[in-house]
């Protein structure tokens, strides 16, 4: 009867919208940059978030693509999926400002995982990424793509993945100091 209803509505115009939440509102805030004032974004188990449909929580990813003044991004225990990280992960190739993401402890898997590692391999600010603790484990071939994925990212220093394999570990490791390597030099030919 309710379907009936709102179809009905539907199609003689007479649909109202329902109102947005304040969890939808918060992130409508950060993606037109509404609120300057928003530099750090930590959710850690928050109940509102859990509550958005998965059609938010999407967009929630998407959010950060044209952000310009959150720099810390903390979204632990929200059982983030794949869905989401493939938004994020496009909104993190083009985002300039984010310095810290965690999103630690939630349910990504390795298609997840690539298309964040695929979003930081383009982004040139990030500093601290952090996934680790994830409820679905990463495929042995998932692993193996992580590294070529981050070749041209200079500025992760600091990157926590949950990964098996002790050279796909290593190949990380190195990454990350070859990047601080890049980076001291970089500040030694400045004060020249």
């Amino acid at each position: 009867l309710r379907q009936a209803r709102r179809q009905h509505a539907s199609k003689t115009g007479t649909l109202k919208e329902r109102k947005r939440n304040e969890m939808e509102l918060y992130f409508d805030k950060i993606a037109c940059n509404g609120d300057p004032s928003i530099t750090d974004v930590d959710l850690t188990g928050n109940l509102k978030f859990l509550g958005l449909n998965a059609t938010e929580r999407t967009k929630t990813g998407a959010a950060f693509a044209t952000n310009t003044t959150v720099k810390s991004i903390k979204m632990v225990k929200l059982k983030l999926d794949d869905a989401f990280a493939e938004a994020f992960g496009k909104s993190l190739a083009t985002n300039s400002t984010l310095e810290k993401v965690c999103l630690d402890s939630n349910s990504l898997s390795g298609t997840g995982l690539k298309a964040l590692m695929e979003g930081l391999g383009k982004n040139s600010s990030i500093v601290d990424f952090q996934v680790r603790h994830q409820s679905k484990t990463m495929a042995s071939s998932d692993e193996e793509a992580l590294p070529a994925l981050l070749a041209d990212n200079k500025t992760v220093i600091k990157l926590g993945v949950d990964a098996r394999n002790p050279l796909i570990k290593t190949q990380l490791e190195k990454k990350c100091n070859e990047n601080r390597e890049w980076q001291r030099k970089q500040r030694l030919a400045q004060k020249k």
